[in-house]
């Protein structure tokens, strides 16, 4: 049955369509990353300047309630189409651009097409594929998205090595543009509203229906503090491989691509699984496998064991996202899905853009091993804390 379940996700037109829109709109998403920041250090010679483009990139996020409710009244198709020939014209856009403050807004306007894309395509899914497939399909985007973390950044650097920073921009551009043609093909269906609706209504409603959700509540919530807590340790990650254990740039490197590794290999078990596991249970074993993972890592006596419980840690975060998403779609009313997962992107964000400072200061405060022991113990106390909102956020019925 599962193999049937797996060929049958293969033979979907439709969600083999999404698969490779989304797999190039992540490699774009890579490769726009890497050559913009390139180019404002190249202008700008200034550390604060790149950290800039990152945040001007970031903030749009803060509006995705917003986006969530276009999400759900809108043909989200013509979002997602939309939202790639934005970010082509965007980057074909830096091709011309040398002024910071113009880089600076064009950044923010691709931070505003990115925060459009992610929540809608998320929402798209349980139409696209069976109640059978979502886990699969969903640990397949996974598996793509790390794959595109640890290939992505490595290929944009050696095109603007090789070609030129403006080279990057044009094959970015085309990125977008094959992902718009590919995501024009798949017929999405359009979420089904109430006419006397109005915006703010639906917003309200939104974060109403939110509220009174167990399970999403406590996966969006779950979002802001694991992401809090473990990426807090990023900060640390060069110490710990230049400074605890000696072992230099490659060590540094080997370090954070063996996590991307873990998350692959998270997605590709969520593959193998499939539908025959049991989500919940499976999320909160995530949780605290990636708390004792960093924790054994500031406990290591070696680096090749530290690197060993970096990659069971990423492996966690792999399952994590998969079983996050599907539990959302498989419990949260189409026509509220779009809102959904507008927050829990809205909630991610907010979480990694507390992490980096709070862990840098943490970081010189004790050293980067003791950094890894306070954020296994805080990700082990947020599991708790997500338990908790399960199991006593009262029970609300709302309308659809």
């Amino acid at each position: 049955m599962a193999d049937a379940v797996g060929d049958s996700l293969f033979q979907n037109p439709r969600f083999m369509k999404l698969w490779v829109g989304q797999g190039i709109s992540f490699i774009g998403d890579a490769f726009s990353v890497v050559a913009l920041v390139i180019l404002v250090a190249q202008i700008t010679g200034s550390a604060s300047a790149v950290g800039g483009i990152l945040v001007a990139r970031l903030l749009p996020t803060l509006a995705s309630p917003l986006v969530g409710v276009l999400a759900d009244r809108l043909d989200r198709r013509a979002i997602l189409v939309l939202s790639d020939l934005s970010r082509a014209i965007l980057v074909l856009g830096l091709v011309f651009v040398r002024d910071v403050a113009i880089l600076y807004l064009l950044a923010f306007l691709l931070g505003v097409a990115r925060t459009f894309f992610n929540p809608t395509v998320r929402a798209a899914f349980p139409s696209v594929v069976g109640d059978g497939d979502l886990t699969r399909a969903n640990a397949l985007i996974s598996g793509t998205f790390s794959v595109s973390l640890a290939v992505g950044p490595a290929l944009g650097g050696l095109l603007v090595a090789t070609v030129g920073v403006n080279a990057a921009f044009v094959l970015d551009a085309a990125t977008y543009l094959v992902s718009a043609v590919v995501l024009s093909r798949i017929p999405l269906s359009v979420p089904e509203r109430s006419e006397e609706a109005n915006f703010v209504r639906e917003l309200k409603s939104g974060l109403s229906y939110l509220g009174g959700a167990r399970v999403p509540l406590a996966i969006v919530i779950g979002a802001f503090l694991t992401i809090l807590t473990a990426n807090a340790t990023i900060p640390a990650e060069i110490f710990l491989a230049k400074e605890t254990f000696d072992a230099g740039n490659a060590g540094y490197g080997l370090l954070v691509s063996l996590w991307g590794g873990g998350m692959v290999l998270g997605s590709a078990l969520m593959v193998v699984a499939g539908s025959r596991v049991r989500l919940i249970p499976l999320y909160f074993l995530s949780i605290f496998a990636t708390a004792l993972a960093l924790a054994g890592t500031g406990l290591a006596p070696s680096f090749a064991l530290a690197l060993s419980l970096l990659a069971v840690a990423g492996a966690a975060n792999g399952i994590d996202n998969v079983a996050t998403d599907t539990i959302l779609q498989e419990q949260v009313p189409d026509a509220f899905l779009g809102r959904v997962f507008s927050v829990r992107f809205l909630t991610y964000s907010a979480g990694e853009a507390l992490a980096y400072p709070a862990g840098g200061l943490i970081v010189d405060a004790v050293g980067p091993r003791s950094t890894y022991l306070l954020a296994g113990t805080a990700t082990a106390a947020a599991g708790f804390l997500i338990f908790l909102v399960i199991a006593f956020t009262p029970r609300k019925t709302l309308e659809v």
